[in-house]
């Protein structure tokens, strides 16, 4: 659909998004993997019962993003236009490459968090949640957001909209996933049910 979008404005949308796009992948392969570790080492120690580990792991692993986020931002700002121009020598598809890189990127740090969340919560044995997130922030907030993007500022308009549910969903998904791990009210549950056992004995 938004592929579709951006066809509205001819190839030249199309190929500088689909660059873009590239790009972005590579550079996002740090977070990527980062969520692949994060899953076994948060089901490890969380069923061991070692909450302060996994409160240090999440800690840092967000932290880390934030710092991947503003690193690949601060790379990609300077250097977009001479990338798209190993892909491409269209002035026009590098204009369109570069607005891209200079726009999205600043939501990367957001979308690690999605990424290493969502990682969490399935190791915890909860996936619905990942599953909202994804959904709010593909169907609920980017599509909706980019078409009306498209509608009031053209192409610039689509790839904001990509910034903004990648924000908006990291920081939900940070809100959420602090709430469900938070060390305090674990050891209280955990403490709660050890008591209950207690007492069945």
């Amino acid at each position: 659909m938004i592929t579709g979008l951006l066809a509205s404005y001819g190839t030249i949308a199309v190929a500088g998004f689909g660059i873009a796009s590239r790009i972005e992948s590579f550079s996002q392969i740090v977070l990527l993997a980062l969520s692949a570790s994060i899953g076994p080492f948060v089901g490890q120690n969380w069923g061991a019962k070692k909450y302060l580990r996994v409160h240090q792991a999440l800690r840092l692993s967000f932290l880390f993003c934030l710092f991947w986020g503003v690193l690949v931002t601060v790379i990609l700002a300077p250097t977009a236009p001479w990338l798209a121009s190993l892909f491409n020598s269209n002035p026009e598809v590098i204009t369109i490459t570069a607005t891209y890189l200079l726009i999205v990127p600043i939501s990367y740090a957001g979308a690690g968090v999605i990424l290493v969340a969502s990682s969490t919560f399935n190791a915890l044995g909860k996936p619905l949640p990942s599953v909202v997130m994804m959904v709010t922030r593909m169907v609920v907030l980017y599509i909706p957001l980019a078409y009306l993007g498209s509608q009031l500022f053209g192409v610039n308009g689509i790839f904001a909209a990509a910034c903004i549910s990648n924000v908006a969903v990291g920081l939900g998904a940070y809100i959420w996933n602090q709430k469900t791990c938070d060390l305090k009210t674990v050891l209280a549950l955990d403490k709660n049910s050890v008591s209950a056992g207690m007492g069945q004995l």
